[in-house]
Formats: structure tokens, C-alpha cells, sequence
């Protein structure tokens, strides 16, 4: 019974729809367009686990201020080699652009 309950658990958190970076950084160092990524990811997280869309848009525009946005990424392809996770940041960045930018 105790596994069942865990595997329900396991197959909910899967489908909550969220970036799931761990903010370790590595991606961000080398960027050319110098995007503060984690912190972009967890403005969307804001809004996508939260429906926080203000504050989401604020933490956005407070994290990019004076650095790359989403939408300056040059698809360079730097970050996802560094990822320990192996997650699709180019592919994010342009879902966080259209999110942050409608």
C-alpha cells in the first residue's frame, strides 16, 4: 500500500508543468549573452506552479535588467553542454520569451 502511495505521488509531481533546474549555475558561465537562466526559469516556475503572473513578470524583468533575456539567446547551444541535468534550455528560454513577452 505504502509503494502505491508513493508511485501516485511520483506520477503527479511528473506532470506538474515546470522547468526543473536546480539553479547550479553551470550554464550560465561562458554565456555570451550573459541570460541569468536559472533565475528566468524560476520566474516561469512562478507563474506555471503558481499562476503567479505579476510577480512572475517582475522577478523577470528585475533578474534580466542590464543582462540577456530570454530572448537574446543566440541558440549557441553553451548551456545545455554544461547542464548536469541535460535539460533543454534553448528550447525553455524561447517558451519563458513567448510567456514573459504576451
Amino acid at each position: 500500500a505504502e509503494q502505491a502511495v508513493i508511485l501516485r505521488a511520483r506520477e503527479a509531481i511528473v506532470e506538474v508543468e515546470s522547468i526543473p533546474c536546480t539553479a547550479c549555475h553551470y550554464c550560465t558561465d561562458g554565456c555570451p549573452m550573459e541570460i541569468p537562466i536559472p533565475e528566468i526559469f524560476a520566474a516561469r516556475n512562478m507563474q506555471l506552479l503558481y499562476e503567479q503572473d505579476k510577480p512572475a513578470r517582475d522577478d523577470y524583468a528585475r533578474e534580466t535588467n542590464g543582462k540577456g533575456r530570454a530572448s537574446d539567446c543566440v541558440r549557441c547551444r553553451q548551456c545545455e553542454n554544461a547542464c548536469p541535468q541535460h535539460l533543454p534550455i534553448r528550447e525553455s528560454l524561447q517558451t519563458v520569451d513567448a510567456a514573459a513577452t504576451k
